[in-house]
């Protein structure tokens, strides 16, 4: 017979995380396979990590975006469902435990919960409100390995932002339900998955990529003269913003010339190549 820690594998994806990663294992039990692929080449990370029970570090060598990592994880799962979280959501065993329940008496691609900034909690362990949606965030993600092998997971050309919405689409297509778990709310810090130290260099390379995933996405799935027309105005801006700060505030000044760069990029067909280590 089949249990819990056989048909359910843990995910997640660090970069620069050993700051948060244990608080975010805390409340998780050991039973739990556990993948981590760090996004780095860090050796002395893995070295530490891998002292948990039933941890599989990997390293990516360097840093190849979110979606990358995620699928060299995920390539070596076998396990029916892939329970996929942020290294700063603080999911816990009750939360892993309501969505394989959950999962039983569904045909489903991904659920994922509410994102709350206030303490995990499932409001009600004997109800299962689900409600389907075109998309989620994905910060938590309990994924049906099986149906969404044949994906191939995720689009890596995106390096940052907009890849779960992509992949919730190809799913979307292929008939595989997306739902949100509304009585299970998950504690999600945002942006903390690195050291505080990273934060001014995170915040540049976020920028650069927002811009170049969105026309990147919005061409992919709509046109290119549909992703020119929502992303102009951006452009323009981004531009027009970058030469009235490079004077006054050098802070603004190198997000909005990152912005500007990262669609120009995007609009000359350029690989989304910007790293900041």
């Amino acid at each position: 017979m089949t249990n819990i820690y056989e048909e359910v594998e843990l995910l997640t994806i660090t970069y620069k995380s050993s700051h948060i990663i244990n608080r975010s294992l805390s409340n998780i039990s050991e039973k739990f396979k556990l993948t981590i692929v760090e996004n780095s080449n860090d050796t002395s990370f893995k070295q530490k990590i891998g002292s948990r029970k039933n941890v599989n570090c990997m390293l990516s060598g360097k840093n190849i975006g979110f979606g990358a990592a995620f699928n060299l994880g995920a390539k070596s799962i076998n396990s029916k469902y892939i329970m996929h979280f942020n290294p700063d959501a603080m999911i816990n065993d009750d939360v892993i435990n309501q969505l394989y329940k959950i999962s039983k008496n569904i045909n489903f691609g991904i659920i994922s919960a509410v994102e709350t900034e206030n303490t995990t909690q499932i409001k009600n362990f004997e109800k299962n409100d689900l409600k389907e949606v075109e998309s989620i965030k994905g910060f938590v993600m309990f994924i049906n390995n099986h149906e969404c092998r044949d994906t191939n997971y995720f689009d890596e050309k995106f390096f940052l932002y907009l890849e779960e919405i992509d992949l919730c689409k190809r799913l979307k297509e292929k008939n595989k339900k997306i739902y949100l778990a509304k009585n299970i709310l998950v504690e999600h810090l945002g942006g903390k998955s690195h050291a505080p130290e990273h934060q001014e260099k995170m915040e540049i390379q976020r920028n650069w990529h927002y811009l170049w995933s969105l026309f990147y996405f919005t061409k992919k799935h709509k046109n290119v003269f549909f992703a020119y027309k929502i992303t102009l105005r951006k452009f323009i801006s981004a531009f027009f913003k970058m030469i009235i700060y490079y004077l006054v505030n050098k802070k603004k000044y190198n997000i909005y010339k990152h912005r500007f760069l990262g669609l120009l990029n995007s609009y000359l067909g350029k690989e989304s190549f910007f790293r900041i280590d």
